[in-house]
């Protein structure tokens, strides 16, 4: 079965298949350019963890669990977020 078979028998109307299969494919093909920008684990992420954590107490926590993801987890659990969110009740 094709994406929008799949989206049809999830209950989404036209229009919301539209919407959903760009967001969709918008981020598999963000989360493909993530990845060959670079690791969480790379120095970046390492000086945003760096920052005081009572100036910046979001930003470096944030940054210091990220560090700790694979691409893999980042991914699955991204998409998971995402069609969560696209479930009708």
């Amino acid at each position: 079965m094709t994406l929008l078979g799949v989206l049809t028998e999830a209950g989404l109307g036209a229009e919301e298949r539209v919407v959903a299969l760009r967001a969709l494919l918008a981020y598999v093909i963000g989360a493909v350019q993530q990845e060959h920008l670079g690791a969480l684990a790379g120095p970046g992420t390492a000086a945003i963890a760096s920052l005081p954590a009572e100036e910046y107490p979001y930003l470096a926590g944030t940054a210091e669990t990220a560090r700790a993801l694979t691409p893999a987890a980042e991914f699955d659990g991204g998409l998971t977020l995402l069609l969560n969110g696209l479930r009708r009740p």
